[in-house]
């Protein structure tokens, strides 16, 4: 399956951004129920930012999600995620989290999870006969940089609509962002939760505290920050059956970064794979 996006108009057709955001976001937050005038909806079509609805089993999400994958490149993910720093164009910066994921995902069938009914390997429901809408995905990609990131959908839909575009050149600026953003994680307490992260951010990267929690996220999956103990998606695909959740009630980070703190600092052999500029 093919979704195409034109990025010149992507960046700049602000009446179609609008359209897609006022879809299933208003000043209080999350709508209630999302619906679209249809003249609204063929003009945001038109430019690239709502799509028709689809079916897919979990196995051709996984066919198209390998496939999205290999249309990128590490570093063409990694300098989108750069540049996405002082721009702030987060639909950019959501594509290193989705590669980081499925970099070492394997071609599989949909397998049931002992008591669970998603996907052993992936996580990832059997809807077959599921209407799944693609605007969401691309609103919450616009939004915050994403929030489904080991949803093998929006991997498949993320990766695609990153492939269509130039490739990104970060700047320096970028580069002293980025190390800032590093020293910041290195320098907190041995104590120092996420919340503390999110908040020793805020002065670092042009962002809301929901736009830093994903960047933080986002490192996670690409171990950059992460508890060595919890097997991490950088040399390998952890099964989801063998994903461990964090044992406390009040949590709403996803795996692995759910598991840091301040002791376990920045793993710099993941920096270097992911950014051997730096």
């Amino acid at each position: 399956m093919k979704v195409h996006l034109e990025m010149s108009k992507q960046s700049t057709d602000q009446r179609a951004l609008k359209i897609l955001s006022s879809t299933y976001w208003s000043p209080s937050g999350w709508k209630k129920s999302y619906s679209t005038p249809p003249e609204d909806f063929a003009y945001a079509k038109a430019s690239g930012f709502m799509f028709d609805s689809t079916v897919l089993s979990h196995d051709e999400k996984i066919a198209w999600a390998l496939r999205s994958r290999s249309r990128v490149s590490k570093t063409s993910v990694a300098n989108g995620f750069l540049a996405s720093l002082t721009s702030r164009r987060l639909d950019r910066r959501s594509a290193l989290g989705s590669f980081a994921v499925s970099l070492h995902m394997p071609t599989h069938s949909w397998s049931k999870g002992s008591g669970s009914f998603c996907c052993s390997v992936c996580g990832g429901y059997d809807r077959s006969n599921a209407v799944e809408d693609l605007n969401i995905l691309n609103f919450e990609r616009f939004k915050w940089g994403g929030v489904r990131h080991t949803d093998p959908l929006y991997i498949a839909f993320d990766l695609e609509q990153f492939s269509t575009a130039p490739p990104d050149q970060p700047t320096e600026d970028d580069l002293a962002v980025m190390q800032s953003v590093l020293h910041g994680a290195r320098s907190l307490s041995r104590s120092a939760k996420l919340s503390h992260l999110v908040k020793a951010l805020a002065d670092i990267v042009p962002s809301n505290g929901a736009e830093r929690r994903t960047l933080i996220a986002i490192l996670g999956f690409c171990g950059i920050l992460q508890d060595p103990s919890k097997p991490g998606f950088l040399n390998g695909f952890p099964p989801h059956c063998i994903r461990e959740e964090v044992p406390w009630t009040k949590n709403d980070w996803l795996y692995p970064i759910q598991w840091w703190n301040g002791s376990f600092g920045v793993t710099e052999e993941a920096v270097a794979f992911w950014f051997p500029g730096l």
